[in-house]
């Protein structure tokens, strides 16, 4: 499958390290360059350039048409190459070895939608969020037996092996509970594509997943599949880099911050998700809106 193949992309300007300099001119374009300091262009030089590892199964933050890398995220990373003064190189890897590659320091950043979760806090340091990842759930079109939450009691659910996804169960068996439901069995898949087929041959009942991506995901298909409830506490999704990595992680918040300041985050997920988020907040959160201590 394509997700365990590997691919990396190289930027184009090919500026050296050695010349930069804290006076970068401002770009009379939309795009802007940013100061780095010396301390991080020289961890980047010992690399030789910035490594970013994403997955090429997740749209619509990132995924392949026709081969060619594509999504929210990549777009993102192309204005990023635009506005630092060092190469930026991209590997393509399988969701379940990509975090642990970033706290590793086998990679410098996961340059993709991961949720910000209270495990993932213990050895990763989480950019500003570039969106929400609150979990919901999507069921087939012609599915009667399920119309709300509630009616999940008991349902076979499909979730990603180590995602956010499952990490939202225990917040779906609690409300499950409330109302006087139970869980049902759970089954975890490498990536969605497989659980969606496994909805579509009733293997499963249902597929949780972020907001996002299954709002994209109806749109397209809105004769198979519907949008349920959200089935957890509000979360966020962000860019991670290894705990401690504080200069790289400023850097990276800079830029983040400077898209959202000019607009064109808001135009990228009016883009990909049909839709925006006006008030994300200044600093990363743990579900339900909680600090990161």
């Amino acid at each position: 499958m394509s997700i365990r193949r590997r691919a990396v992309l190289q930027a184009g300007a090919g500026l050296l390290l050695a010349s930069v300099t804290h006076s970068c001119a401002r770009s009379s374009q939309t795009s802007s360059r940013l100061t780095v300091s010396q301390s991080l262009l020289e961890q980047i030089k010992k690399r030789g350039y910035l490594l970013v590892v994403t997955e090429d199964d997740y749209p619509p933050f990132e995924f392949l048409v026709n081969g060619k890398p594509t999504g929210y995220d990549y777009e993102l990373l192309e204005q990023l190459r635009q506005w630092v003064p060092f190469e930026i190189r991209q590997e393509i890897v399988p969701w379940q070895e990509l975090l642990l590659g970033v706290a590793s320091g086998k990679y410098d950043v996961a340059l993709t939608a991961v949720g910000i979760t209270d495990e993932r806090s213990k050895s990763l340091d989480f950019t500003l969020p570039i969106a929400e990842s609150t979990i919901a759930y999507v069921k087939r079109k012609n599915n009667a037996s399920i119309n709300r939450l509630r009616d999940l009691s008991g349902k076979t659910l499909g979730v990603q092996q180590d995602g956010v996804s499952l990490a939202a169960v225990p917040d779906l068996a609690e409300r499950l509970q409330q109302q006087g439901g139970k869980l049902g069995e759970i089954r975890r898949y490498r990536n969605f594509t497989e659980a969606y087929q496994d909805l579509l041959t009733r293997r499963l009942d249902a597929v949780l997943h972020n907001i996002v991506s299954l709002s994209v995901l109806v749109s397209d298909k809105p004769a198979i599949f519907e949008l349920g409830e959200r089935v957890s506490r509000k979360s966020y999704a962000a860019w991670a880099v290894k705990q401690g990595n504080s200069e790289l992680l400023e850097l990276l918040n800079r830029f983040l911050m400077d898209v959202r300041k000019q607009g064109k985050l808001k135009q990228l997920q009016q883009t990909w998700f049909k839709t925006t988020f006006e008030d994300l907040p200044m600093q990363p959160l743990l579900p339900g809106d909680r600090p990161i201590r």
